[in-house]
Formats: C-alpha cells, sequence, structure tokens
C-alpha cells in the first residue's frame, strides 16, 4: 500500500504542477492581449481626429474630380466651349481658335486639382498605413495566442495522461481493497464454522 500512496502522491504532485502551468499560461495570454503592441486601433477614427477643414475639402474634391461624372460633365463643357466660339452661337466669340481662354482655364483648374487630389492620396495613404499596422497587430497578436493555446492544449494533454494514471492507481487500489476485504471475508467465514 505505501507504494500506491507513493505514486498518488507523485502523480497528484505532478498534476498541480501541471495545474500552475495552466494559470501561468492564461496570466500570459491575458497579459498578450492586453498588450500595448497588439491593441488594434480603427483607422477612419484615427483619421477623424485631424480631420481639418481642408482635408475634408480635399476629400470631396478627389472624390467629384475622379468620377465618371465629373469627366463626362468637362468633355460636355469643353465641346461646348469649343461649338460656341466656333460657330459663334447667340453671337458670342469670346475665345476665337486658338482658345487662349480654354487652355489658361485648364490649366489654373490642372493647377489647382492635383495638389488637392495629392493631399486626399496622402490622407489614403495614411489609413492605408494604419490598416497595415493593424493587420500587423492583429497578426502578431494571433500568433501569441496560438503559441499560448498550442502550449495549453499540450499542457492539458500531459494532464489528462497524469489524471488517466491517476485513474488507474486508484482502481488498482480498490481491486487490492476489495481482494483484501473478501480474504478477509473468506477468513472470518471460516473462521466462524470452526467454532460452530
Amino acid at each position: 500500500m505505501e507504494n500506491y500512496a507513493q505514486q498518488y502522491a507523485d502523480i497528484k504532485k505532478s498534476m498541480r504542477k501541471d495545474e500552475a502551468a495552466f494559470n501561468k499560461i492564461d496570466r500570459r495570454l491575458t497579459q498578450k492581449i492586453n498588450n500595448e503592441d497588439f491593441k488594434v486601433i480603427d483607422a477612419d477614427q484615427a483619421l477623424q481626429e485631424n480631420y481639418t477643414f481642408g482635408k475634408r475639402l480635399a476629400d470631396k474634391v478627389a472624390k467629384v474630380g475622379g468620377s465618371w461624372g465629373f469627366v463626362i460633365s468637362f468633355i460636355v463643357f469643353l465641346v461646348g466651349w469649343m461649338i460656341i466660339n466656333v460657330m459663334q452661337l447667340f453671337g458670342w466669340h469670346f475665345d476665337p481658335y486658338p482658345f487662349i481662354l480654354l487652355n489658361l482655364a485648364l490649366s489654373c483648374i490642372s493647377a489647382i486639382q492635383a495638389p488637392i487630389i495629392m493631399m486626399s492620396q496622402n490622407r489614403a495613404g495614411e489609413k492605408d498605413d494604419l490598416d497595415r499596422r493593424n493587420d500587423y497587430h492583429v497578426n502578431l497578436r494571433s500568433e501569441e495566442e496560438l503559441k499560448l493555446l498550442h502550449a495549453k492544449v499540450d499542457l492539458q494533454t500531459k494532464y489528462n495522461k497524469h489524471q488517466s494514471q491517476l485513474n488507474q492507481l486508484q482502481m488498482e487500489m480498490l481491486i487490492r481493497i476489495e481482494a483484501s476485504q473478501r480474504e478477509k471475508n473468506i477468513e472470518d467465514n471460516l473462521q466462524n464454522e470452526k467454532d460452530d
């Protein structure tokens, strides 16, 4: 019986170590999840915090200037300008061929619109950078969580093995106690028969 008691104590000791390791993994997992390096930020909200009037205007101009509606309406405007000035419709002839005034207007529009669109693209680049950083943090966090969960599964397997050993040891002890009890009952019955 002493051998069983020692085995039982050893298995229980191993199980307590496993439980302590479980708690350690849980604490590390909680720390990793709450770690600032793994925080995910809302890119739109972060950009909204420093969203000035100029940036809002740049986004709207880029949205309008980069649309098919703008392209088509601008083509209609250019064709209309040329028709009015070549055919002298309505008696107007304010910009004769080679359309110097139109050329000046287009140059001014391009000079203003190009930097505004670049500002909007810079903001889109900032958002992409934030999204990329978020993706990196999510991937890093997932990797750390997977490592810890793998360690936890391995530990659970080890713990289950110890639990199985403990159950087997308890069954052996019960069988031994039961056999011992049967032997004692048989001896008592034989003793009672001799006494009768």
